[in-house]
């Protein structure tokens, strides 16, 4: 009898230890499957422009170089009730950042940009930020801007 308990004791625990082992590997293989979820990191963004605002269409491309987006070109339409902009920026490789810029004078009496970014597409879809920068602009409504500040993605 004491060996029958003995053995029904030994082959429970063994069942338990395998057990306890396959769970073990299933969680381990689900954690290990799943993407991780990473939350926003703040980055230096800086973003050098050149451009044309046509004031008979309100349509203003630009283009130049910005850190995390490579070569890129954009538009947007420029609302002249409110001095602002809103727009596309697309990456070199195509994802895209969504970003409404405001205008104003600065201290020493230069026009100055606020790009606020409000998500995109890729690896920006969740993307947040801020850029500011004097910007010169010409009598062409020609103009260039180089705005620095924090982009999170």
């Amino acid at each position: 009898m004491n060996r029958t308990i003995r053995g029904i004791f030994v082959a429970l625990a063994i069942m338990l230890v395998v057990g306890l082992a396959i769970g073990e590997t299933n969680d381990l293989r689900q954690r290990t499957t799943e993407p991780a979820q990473q939350s926003p990191v703040a980055r230096p963004f800086k973003l050098k422009a050149a451009g044309q605002i046509s004031l008979a269409t309100g349509e203003i491309m630009f283009g130049g170089v910005a850190t995390h987006l490579g070569l890129y070109t954009a538009s947007g339409f420029f609302n002249p009730g409110d001095f602002s902009i809103f727009g596309t920026i697309v990456a070199a490789n195509g994802d895209t950042l969504n970003f409404t810029a405001g205008f104003g004078i600065a201290p020493g009496g230069d026009i100055e940009a606020t790009f606020e970014v409000t998500g995109g597409t890729g690896r920006f879809a969740d993307a947040v930020g801020t850029a500011t920068g004097p910007v010169a602009l010409d009598p062409d409504f020609t103009f260039l801007i180089k705005a620095n500040g924090d982009l999170d993605y």
